[in-house]
């Protein structure tokens, strides 16, 4: 995906033939429900794979993850839905937009389902999708709105091109998306709460072990494992520099840098740590699973304040690098420049924020009520 890396950001979006491969890899039938013709697999594999492509093309790889956490989620809805959204020849790419970006969304209830309007951003990968899905709050026959997410095909959209202009992650085409009013039938939508919880719809036959994994944890490590790829990507690319750098300070070879040795061994040594954490916190959660089904909030709070905590860490090591580069770092058009605009932008991403999550966990520990709206 290397190659490919700097026509995608030229384009602002995954062209068609770059989704067409990755499709082609097989990737997106790691998770994908048996019936379907996927294999239903652990998602440890999924984020390795995402790990990998991350390692050579940011965007690529941020849609990879997001769309292996997505078809976790798909797989809990009805079978009526599932038929539609898994169907052959339909896109794996399914852009979930539930982090508050919606705008001007109007509700209203009919017979059969409701009729949905309104405006959204963050619509990543919408070029390359065939379905979203929306978290929207439906109003109950009696009681209060409950939130919700509705699953409507992208024909139904206008996709505002011009709207993603961004410093990084430029391939994602994350876009602008509006909807004029259309029906939504009941078998596309389902309950927010008990998604969140790792209930599956009464219809939904997928009994294989990945559709029980926590949601949001799944979430928060659809975007550490690129953004984990791309940090070890900037190690290597940072260290290929140093190789051939002479300092603008003392006129000496950087490998001959005493502190550019400790940087380049630290930072090498942290991104394996932190991929190995990735791989083997998968793997202990679906153990855990196997064991006692949902996880109990402390053990989601932890593994959730664990997966910020990593990419914290692989955002200070990167910093480390790019401030022993000096000006190297500086002219456009490079990989390094690239790769330093890609990992500050997935590092900001609000899965991956230490201070929200450990204060949930935190209260937790302390025997406090969670916040409303935590997302454990």
């Amino acid at each position: 995906m290397s190659e490919q890396a700097p026509r995608i950001e030229e384009a602002r979006r995954i062209p068609d033939d770059v989704a067409g491969r990755l499709f082609e890899t097989g990737l997106f039938n790691l998770m994908r429900p048996a019936r379907f013709g996927g294999f239903g697999a652990s998602p440890r594999l999924a984020w390795e794979a995402t790990f990998n492509i991350g390692r050579g093309c940011s965007s690529s790889a941020w849609l990879s993850g997001l769309t292996s956490a997505n078809i976790v989620m798909l797989g809990k809805f009805s079978a009526e839905a599932q038929a539609e959204i898994f169907a052959d020849g339909v896109s794996p790419i399914v852009p979930m937009l539930t982090g508050g970006v919606g705008q001007d969304i109007q509700v209203d209830l009919v017979e059969g389902g409701i009729v949905l309007s309104g405006r959204w951003r963050y619509a990543s990968g919408v070029d390359v999708a065939d379905w979203l899905g929306l978290l929207v709050n439906i109003p109950g026959a009696t009681g209060a709105p409950a939130p919700h997410i509705v699953l409507v095909g992208q024909s139904e959209f206008v996709i505002d091109h011009q709207s993603w202009r961004v410093i990084g992650m430029r391939g994602t085409g994350s876009k602008n998306i509006t909807l004029e009013k259309s029906f939504v039938p009941q078998h596309r939508f389902m309950s927010w709460a008990d998604l969140q919880t790792g209930k599956k719809h009464p219809t939904s036959p997928n009994d294989e072990r990945c559709y029980d994994f926590p949601l949001n944890t799944a979430f928060a490590m659809s975007v550490l494992a690129p953004t984990l790829g791309v940090a070890s990507a900037c190690s290597e690319e940072c260290i290929k520099i140093m190789r051939g750098r002479i300092s603008s300070g003392n006129q000496q070879a950087q490998i001959n840098d005493k502190i550019a040795q400790v940087d380049a061994g630290s930072s090498a040594a942290t991104m394996s740590l932190l991929r190995d954490f990735l791989l083997s916190e998968t793997a202990m959660i679906e153990d855990r699973i196997g064991q006692v089904g949902i996880l109990t909030p402390e053990e989601r709070g932890l593994s959730r304040t664990k997966i910020a905590v990593a990419s914290r860490q692989a955002l200070a090591s990167t910093q480390r690098l790019f401030a022993a580069l000096g000006g190297a770092l500086l002219p456009e058009g490079t990989r390094i420049e690239r790769l330093f605009r890609d990992i500050h932008a997935m590092s900001s991403h609000f899965l991956l924020q230490p201070e929200p999550i450990s204060e949930a966990y935190g209260r937790l520990l302390l025997g406090l009520e969670l916040t409303p709206g935590t997302r454990l």
